[in-house]
């Protein structure tokens, strides 16, 4: 009977400590497995904050951080980054606890601040800048068992100077990608993307300069600019040229755009690495990828190349 009772025991502690173990996984929240597997290795010193609070059960948020990037050779006096909130609302621990890529993320940086050496750059230099505040935000997901990557959203917000945000949908990619970059990429196909750029100074600011680092000036270097894309224009299809067309028109109102740039990629058929290195023209391109380039703006210049290929006449000669 005694044994009994010590088996019974041992039943009850044992299942005792598994529940404990369960409820201890069940209850760790997000910014619990924040400090856990991503606060524990990042050096001291590197990163500071003023307070966090969990979003959830894989979500947190961190204020006021600061982040101080080591010394480089490039960069051997880094200048602080400060954020004025950090918020993950849905980040993949499970990966991240294992040392693997997370399969999904959605993160938002607001209030960064910089001084002018952002990086190792020096953006006095570069474009006059003094300090940079941006906002930058990410949202992707791996879908495994349809091989699907979809980046929902990567924006980039410098604030007062220019905004960038893009969206991409790849078809063909596994887990591995990561860790076999050079096989995702034969295996992988575009299905859509977009790229929009908003400027609101940058360019009016960062061209000048770098004009003169290369001893130019800027009608020199735009001139240069409108060169390259008018020879990849000549003897292209109307589809082509209306689309460098744009570019140009984009390049020419630099000092004050007439409104953002958008680029919009969308195939007709599979696309893969194969075939973008097989392109050759722009007129390759164009089809490839289903290039359309809107801009509010229109060329003032007038290229100096043979007029558009008629497509028509051309069908109906092979015919």
């Amino acid at each position: 009977m005694r044994k009994v009772n010590m088996a019974n025991t041992r039943i009850i502690a044992i299942a005792t400590v598994g529940l404990c173990l369960l409820w201890t996984a069940a209850s760790a929240d997000g910014l619990d497995r924040f400090k856990k597997s991503i606060e524990s290795q990042i050096p001291a010193g590197t990163m500071t904050y003023k307070s966090s609070k969990a979003l959830g059960d894989s979500g947190f948020e961190l204020v006021d951080v600061v982040i101080t990037p080591p010394p480089s050779d490039s960069n051997p006096k880094p200048q602080p980054i400060a954020i004025k909130t950090v918020t993950v609302e849905t980040l993949d621990f499970d990966a991240v606890e294992k040392q693997q890529p997370p399969l999904f993320a959605k993160v938002k940086f607001d209030g960064i601040t910089t001084g002018s050496n952002a990086g190792g750059f020096d953006l006095k230099q570069m474009a006059g800048i003094d300090n940079v505040s941006a906002d930058f935000g990410i949202d992707y997901k791996l879908d495994t068992d349809k091989k699907i990557f979809t980046l929902k959203r990567l924006e980039l917000n410098l604030n007062g100077l220019g905004k960038l945000e893009t969206s991409v949908v790849i078809d063909g990619v596994s887990a591995d990608a990561a860790s076999k970059p050079d096989e995702a990429m034969n295996d992988a196909s575009l299905k859509t993307a977009d790229v929009t750029y908003d400027d609101h100074s940058l360019l009016a600011k960062a061209l000048p300069i770098a004009a003169a680092m290369q001893g130019s000036d800027p009608k020199a270097l735009t001139a240069m600019a409108i060169t390259v894309l008018d020879g990849a224009r000549a003897g292209q299809g109307a589809a082509a040229q209306k689309a460098i067309d744009s570019l140009v028109a984009y390049v020419e109102d630099y000092q004050k755009p007439k409104g953002p740039l958008k680029i919009v990629l969308n195939p007709p058929g599979k696309l893969s690495n194969a075939d973008l290195s097989n392109a050759k023209t722009a007129d390759e391109y164009v089809k490839l990828l289903g290039i359309q380039i809107n801009y509010a703006g229109t060329r003032a210049s007038t290229p100096g190349e043979v007029p558009a290929k008629d497509e028509d006449a051309l069908d109906k000669k092979k015919e």
